[in-house]
């Protein structure tokens, strides 16, 4: 049962990590959009789709995380087969927040889910996994930036969203197969990994919003999704428009990144296996900081010593990247109030997707300033969550402050 979760899992991140970098090209090279409609267009559609995440955590509570995880594909598989016939701005923001609220449903899900699956440390690797599958799909959505320009067909660029959606019906599919397979398991006992049981509501949103530690932890992981978001995402323009160098320094960049959390996340997460959830958080908040400060004085050094700092960080991003990501995940699902897991899980969501929509208008703005203002923000903010981690280890003790038991590689 866990392979056949791991596996749609992995299909599901496959296909959302290809979509991020692909998207922009997708609209202007197959859809004859301009690019600032096309982005304005996929941001707009996105912050709608935001709005959603409160009525998916409802829906899990009521009706439980596996149904929800199929009909999270299914949409998502509705609107990537749309996506070809979108020509216009307000169809793509349609489609676009359609394809969202699909998103919305699978992560909220996503979670809890695991959470029932697996005890412990598995709980971290099956996250960590799924974080290698959508940094992978996000690496083959870069390499397509580089050959698809010379593509010129758009029913090429059609394809390749047919293709995505059709990868979304399967792992829906795979889903589907598990209340079987539970059905026709020997009964576990509740404790047990892979046992399925129905969870009945016992919280609502007095429950979540009122627990002050859960709600603290979602605020402080915001710092971790900002810098997640703003790594890369500005390099293009600093090396372009403030250190006037060449564009393979930022491609170089994002793809040594890339392959780091490819290559690095599962054995990250084998080595935090036995140790808090808080440490591993703390040394990502650490290294967070001090790569972004590395990065303040690029304006005043030359060419040769900013590229050489670019790509230092980029390392040192990506290992922070798998250091917060499944731990941050795991931490939040296990200090979910108890019946309301699902409204947990969309408010934890939310702080996954905020900072990430408002990151490019917050970054653009901070960028026109100076560039040492940017990464000094981001410097702070990083920096700050360290004393925050710290006051919430006490109040979240079985989140945070317990060590996961060790499991065997």
């Amino acid at each position: 049962m866990l392979r056949i979760f791991l596996a749609a899992t992995l299909i599901d991140a496959l296909g959302s990590g290809l979509w991020v970098p692909f998207a922009l090209l997708f609209l202007v090279h197959g859809q004859g959009m301009g690019l600032v409609d096309a982005g304005a267009s996929l941001t707009t559609g996105a912050l709608l789709a935001l709005l959603t995440g409160p009525a998916t955590g409802a829906a899990m509570d009521r009706f439980g995380p596996r149904a929800l995880l199929i009909a999270g594909n299914l949409v998502r598989l509705a609107a990537f087969a749309a996506y070809p016939l979108a020509h216009t701005s307000w169809q793509v923001i349609v489609v676009s927040a359609v394809a969202g609220f699909g998103d919305r449903l699978f992560w909220t899900c996503n979670a809890p889910m695991v959470a029932r699956l697996t005890t412990g440390a598995d709980t971290d690797r099956m996250l960590a996994n799924q974080t290698v599958g959508r940094f992978a799909g996000a690496g083959l959505g870069a390499a397509a930036m580089a050959v698809l320009p010379t593509i010129t067909s758009p029913w090429a660029f059609h394809l390749l969203a047919y293709v995505n959606a059709a990868s979304f019906g399967v792992a829906a599919l795979l889903i589907h197969l598990l209340p079987a397979l539970a059905r026709e398991s020997a009964p576990r006992s509740p404790g047990q990994k892979g046992h399925f049981h129905v969870q009945v509501p016992s919280g609502g949103w007095r429950a979540v919003l009122g627990d002050r530690a859960f709600t603290g932890f979602c605020v402080t992981h915001m710092a971790f999704t900002l810098a997640s978001a703003a790594k890369f995402s500005v390099l293009p323009i600093v090396v372009r428009d403030l250190l006037h160098g060449p564009q393979w320094i930022a491609g170089t960049a994002i793809t040594l990144g890339t392959v780091v959390v490819v290559t690095a996340q599962r054995p990250i997460v084998g080595l935090l296996a036995g140790r808090s959830r808080t440490a591993g958080l703390i040394g990502a908040a650490v290294l967070f900081a001090v790569c972004f400060a590395l990065l303040i004085p690029l304006q005043a050094v030359s060419l040769p010593v900013a590229t050489v700092l670019i790509l230092l960080t980029s390392l040192g991003f990506s290992i922070a990247e798998s250091l917060f990501g499944p731990t941050a995940t795991a931490a939040a699902a296990a200090a979910a109030p108890p019946g309301a897991e699902g409204r947990a899980s969309s408010i934890f969501q939310l702080s996954w997707g905020l900072p990430i929509a408002l990151a490019p208008g917050l970054l653009a703005a901070l960028l026109s300033v100076s560039n040492a203002l940017t990464w000094s923000v981001l410097t702070l903010t990083c920096a700050s969550a360290v004393p925050a981690l710290l006051v919430l280890r006490r109040k979240l003790p079985g989140a945070l402050r317990e060590p996961s038991p060790p499991v065997a590689a």
